[in-house]
């Protein structure tokens, strides 16, 4: 996904040189210690502890999450977001969800990272099918927008539900409309006017404005069973692992705020769907 030589491909070229008799196995694992010890020479002092820089480069997923915000918001040393995408890249790889979110954001929109929709898809269903709302949210977007070169309206309705029953305002919006159109779904105006007052209730303008326009298509015993369900909803919690990265006890320690001019702001989190 990045252009140039990778340090992986550098490091299996040095290694087939220099021991070209070394079995598979051997070879492999010589492989990675060379490339946790280029990862640990890449971490500044400044970006935190020992403690947080040794299992970074041990492979601890947590660590490395923690190292990618650093990168990220500019927090001990000055903001990298290149930096930040090898580090969210490396969390992903071991399944941590919060990554695999924020790097598919990256790679999405091609910030720090090399634009890539189809890798940006996979790390995004990766997160969530662990239970993240937002990945879910951004999964349909991709959807929606014919990331396969035509809109698949049918499993952006699926996604958009899955966040929507976690209470994400957006894909309630976004999920509405889809069923006042019918498209990925038949159309069905009680079920767009519920998620359109349940986006409502959380702020959105627009989404009171849509409500109010097919509430005034529904009869009344229709409109009534609809804000009876409206005001029954719960939004789902997700799990644990989906929005929180442990951290060791006594946390890995304190990074400051960078100085200076080549801060960088932090990555977002969340990307809106068109509306």
């Amino acid at each position: 996904m990045r252009s140039g030589t990778s340090p992986a491909h550098s490091v299996k070229d040095v290694l087939s040189r220099a021991a070209p008799g070394l079995s598979h196995v051997t070879q492999q694992l010589r492989r990675q210690d060379f490339w946790l010890s280029w990862l640990s020479e890449r971490l500044p002092a400044e970006i935190g502890s020992v403690r947080l820089r040794t299992a970074a480069a041990n492979g601890d997923a947590a660590a490395a999450y923690e190292i990618a915000m650093r990168y990220s918001e500019g927090r001990g040393v000055i903001a990298d977001l290149a930096e930040a995408a090898r580090w969210y890249e490396q969390a992903a790889g071991k399944g941590l969800a919060l990554a695999q979110f924020r790097y598919a954001t990256m790679l999405e929109k091609g910030v720090g990272v090399k634009k890539d929709l189809g890798e940006a898809r996979r790390y995004y269903l990766a997160a969530a099918e662990k239970g993240n709302a937002k990945a879910m949210h951004n999964l349909a977007v991709l959807y929606a927008e014919g990331i396969d070169g035509k809109p698949d309206y049918t499993n952006a309705v699926e996604w958009f539900r899955r966040a929507a029953m976690h209470g994400v305002a957006d894909s309630q919006y976004n999920l509405a409309v889809l069923a006042a159109r019918g498209l990925g779904m038949p159309k069905n105006l009680p079920e767009s006017c519920k998620w359109f007052a349940l986006a409502a209730a959380q702020g959105d303008k627009e989404a009171e404005r849509k409500r109010d326009e097919v509430a005034g298509k529904l009869d009344a015993e229709t409109l009534a069973a609809v804000q009876r369900d409206a005001k029954a909803f719960v939004p789902q919690s997700q799990p644990a692992e989906a929005t929180v990265v442990a951290k060791p006890p006594g946390g890995w320690d304190d990074a400051a705020p960078a100085q200076g001019p080549g801060r960088a702001g932090s990555v977002a989190t969340m990307k809106l769907g068109k509306r």
